[in-house]
């Protein structure tokens, strides 16, 4: 496996992990302390939105280096 190839599927296993968090709030991730941070400072509408369009952005970046 080739290093683009490797990064490929790091970007798609984060990007699916990242964007399942956005989207279902999962509790034992939304819970970490930094997640919390991001709600503090963001709101939780905010933290769901930017980690829902973080995933996909990684998501897409994923697929297109495949």
């Amino acid at each position: 496996m080739d290093l683009q190839r490797g990064l490929a599927i790091f970007m798609i296993l984060w990007g699916l992990a990242t964007t399942s968090l956005g989207l279902f709030k999962v509790p034992f991730l939304w819970n970490i302390g930094k997640i919390q941070g991001f709600v503090q400072l963001i709101g939780e509408t905010g933290t769901r939105i930017f980690t829902s369009v973080l995933g996909l952005a990684a998501l897409i970046g994923g697929v297109l280096l495949l």
